[in-house]
């Protein structure tokens, strides 16, 4: 990127907001351009990276970090070059707040200026501070406005369902309005999936032994499958200010279905990636008879044996021969238990997900409000405090359950003639976790020690559920 030249050192610098190409044809031209302006000018531009970034907004209501830009006025301030040239002053920021750090660029630094496509205006002079002020306060004015009507503009289309354009949906088609639809069938089986207990990190696995792949062409991931699911598009649904209006696009689950595995996916107690350890049956199932915890942690014992921990009282249990005896007992009754008796009942059609969605918002505002306050006070009146919390807890755990039943799926339904068979394919042990659960709870208790006899029936209880 080196010229030859003999007059001062300088840098350019390109930037454009929006490239949805991805090409950067635009900081291209800008660069050339630049680049001519200081051979004109007689000025040698350094060499090295260059600084430009692509694809990234300078009005005063961007959120993103430039980091070249960051990286430009670092190296202006170590002297690394005394002229900064670009296409125009907006080029570097439409803020006038940014603009006060050129200011003290040039009257602390003495570093100048140079604009292709604008006027250059000396910012060591107070003349020429004035201009650099009022242009910027002028960006700023016509960069806001312009966000203002951008924004009235997504809401109205928000509003009527259409299509807002940008990168084509998984599931649908380019016009954002035609289900694709293998990839929407696709995106029904990840929902009853993920209801039925299943993980991301399966459906992940699965798509890419098959060699199925994203809409860019890459191999898939959990949380890539997840935000696909958590789409409110998949319902039919847009959500623009935290109102819901139809979407332009047919839905492609059932709205409940689709509160549903969001509550599932966004629940605290799941892990967006399952651990080594959530390969093992009892974590997060089994719980210990002592004190009522589950035997969420996992360890090895003395002679390096998979073994179950409760993290609570710190009993350890060897895992294998434990998850032997409960499968065993499992297939059994699965082997004879008719699943028609066993399918969750139907669900309620009079349930407003909308507005427990809703309820839930404000418990937890008002709960946020109440932790506050309760940090404040003192006595019975932190009492009261607490007890309010505590209340906006158990409703909140009530909602989740309502919303979560609504769209539940049976694991057990899943199972088709062979449930036996069904279940031993499983290669995800959240699958299995959950048909365990749909029949039995399993509770440990003391484990057996030195060279007593194996009879899980001392100290394994299992129960109907």
């Amino acid at each position: 990127m080196t010229r030859q030249a003999t007059g001062e050192l300088a840098a350019t610098y390109e930037r454009i907001s929006d490239d949805r190409e991805g090409r950067e044809l635009g900081v291209e031209r800008q660069r050339k351009d630049n680049l001519a302006a200081a051979t004109r000018a007689g000025l040698t531009v350094v060499g090295g990276p260059p600084y430009t970034d692509n694809d990234l907004s300078a009005s005063s209501k961007a959120r993103k970090e430039r980091p070249q830009y960051q990286r430009l006025l670092a190296d202006a301030r170590a002297g690394r070059f005394g002229v900064i040239v670009a296409s125009t002053s907006s080029r570097l920021t439409r803020k006038p707040r940014e603009f006060e750090d050129l200011i003290d660029l040039a009257t602390g630094h003495g570093v100048r200026f140079l604009f292709v496509s604008s006027p250059t205006f000396d910012l060591n002079t107070a003349a020429g501070r004035q201009v650099a002020r009022t242009l910027a306060a002028q960006d700023a004015a016509v960069a806001e406005g312009t966000a203002e009507l951008v924004a009235r503009e997504v809401a109205h289309r928000a509003e009527r369902g259409e299509f807002h354009g940008g990168p084509r949906g998984y599931g649908l088609g380019a016009d954002g309005r035609t289900l694709v639809q293998e990839e929407a069938d696709r995106i029904r089986a990840w929902a009853g999936h993920i209801l039925a207990g299943g993980s991301l990190r399966s459906i992940a696995t699965e798509l890419n032994a098959a060699g199925v792949p994203t809409v860019r062409g890459t191999a898939w991931r959990g949380e890539v499958i997840r935000k696909i699911l958590l789409a409110p598009r998949v319902a039919g649904l847009r959500v623009h200010d935290g109102i819901e209006y139809p979407s332009w696009s047919p839905a492609i689950v059932p709205a409940a279905t689709w509160r549903a595995v969001r509550a599932v996916l966004e629940s605290p107690d799941r892990r967006l990636n399952d651990s080594t350890a959530r390969k093992w049956l009892g974590v997060g199932l089994y719980r210990c008879e002592r004190c009522h915890g589950r035997t969420v942690k996992t360890t090895y014992n003395r002679r390096g044996d998979r073994a179950y921990l409760c993290p609570t009282c710190s009993r350890t249990w060897r895992a294998d021969p434990i998850d032997e005896y409960v499968e065993g007992v499992l297939e059994g009754v699965l082997a004879k238990t008719d699943r028609r008796t066993r399918l969750l009942p139907a669900r309620a059609a009079d349930v407003d997900l909308g507005g427990l969605e809703t309820e839930a918002a404000a418990i937890r505002a008002n709960m946020a409000e109440l932790a506050t306050q309760r940090a404040l006070a003192r006595g019975a009146t932190a009492a009261a405090l607490s007890a309010g919390l505590a209340a906006g807890e158990r409703r909140l755990a009530e909602i989740q359950a309502a919303i979560v039943a609504a769209g539940q799926a049976d694991p057990l339904a899943e199972l088709g003639d062979d449930p036996v068979a069904a279940y031993r394919a499983f290669a995800d042990v959240r699958r299995r976790q959950a048909v365990v659960a749909a029949v039995m709870s399993v509770t440990l208790g003391a484990p057996i020690r030195g060279r007593a006899p194996w009879d899980p029936e001392r100290f394994i209880d299992l129960r109907p559920v």
